[in-house]
C-alpha cells in the first residue's frame, strides 16, 4: 500500500523527511526495509547550529554523500530495487531532473526557502515542476508569488507547483535550482 508523503516535524528535518518521502513515493509500504529508514535517521541531522546543538543545523551534503554510499552498498547486498545517484554543482541541471522523472523516478533537491532546504521533485512538464515540500505552510503563504502555488489535495505526489522560470533560476529564491556551484540532487529510481 502507498502512504501519503509526510511533513517535517521540526524546523531542521527537511533532509530526513525528504529522503523518507522519496522511498515512500517509489515503493509500497510493505516493501520498504526498516534498515533503510534506520540508515536515513542515522546519517541525517548531522549539522550543529551556532550554539553547538547537534541536528539543529539540518543535514549536510557530506551526510547525503555518505548515505548514498550506504544505499548503493545495501542494494548490492540485498534484493532491493533502488538506484540512487548523488550529483553536485555543474552536474545538476534540468536535463538530469527530466531524465530521472521520465524513468518514473523522483529527485531530492537542495533548494531554498529562506535558507537551504530539501524538497522532492515528483513530476515535471514544460511549464511546471511538481514538488513535495515537507515544510507545512498555510494555503495563502504564496498568494503574492506568481511562480509558486500551494496544493493540498495531492498527498501522494506533490504540494507545490513551481513555474519553470523560477525553478531554472540561479538565485536563492524559493524552489530555484540556485547557483551552479551550490547545487545538489539525489536521483532515485527503481533499479531493475
Amino acid at each position: 500500500m502507498k502512504i501519503p508523503l509526510r511533513f517535517q516535524i521540526t524546523e531542521f528535518d527537511c533532509g530526513t523527511v525528504t529522503l523518507q518521502n522519496a522511498i515512500s513515493f517509489l515503493f509500497e509500504r510493505e516493501d520498504i526495509p526498516a534498515s533503510l529508514i534506520k540508515a536515513i535517521s542515522r546519517y541525517t541531522l548531522d549539522c550543529y547550529d551556532e550554539d553547538g546543538n547537534l541536528g539543529q543545523g539540518g543535514t549536510s551534503k557530506e551526510a547525503i554523500e555518505k548515505l548514498t554510499r550506504w544505499i548503493v552498498n545495501y542494494v548490492k547486498n540485498h534484493d532491493f530495487d533502488l538506484d540512487v545517484k548523488h550529483l553536485l554543482n555543474e552536474d545538476v541541471n534540468i536535463d538530469v531532473v527530466k531524465e530521472c522523472i521520465s524513468l518514473n523516478g523522483c529527485v531530492m533537491l537542495r533548494t531554498y526557502q529562506d535558507v537551504e532546504h530539501y524538497v522532492l521533485i515528483t513530476d515535471i512538464d514544460e511549464d511546471y515542476v511538481y514538488i513535495w515540500d515537507p515544510y507545512f505552510l498555510e494555503t495563502s503563504y504564496y498568494d503574492k508569488e506568481e511562480n509558486i502555488e500551494i496544493i493540498f489535495n495531492r498527498l501522494f505526489d506533490y504540494n507545490r507547483k513551481v513555474k519553470m522560470n523560477r525553478f531554472l533560476s540561479k538565485s536563492h529564491k524559493d524552489f530555484a535550482l540556485g547557483p551552479v556551484d551550490n547545487r545538489e540532487v539525489l536521483c532515485f529510481k527503481r533499479g531493475k
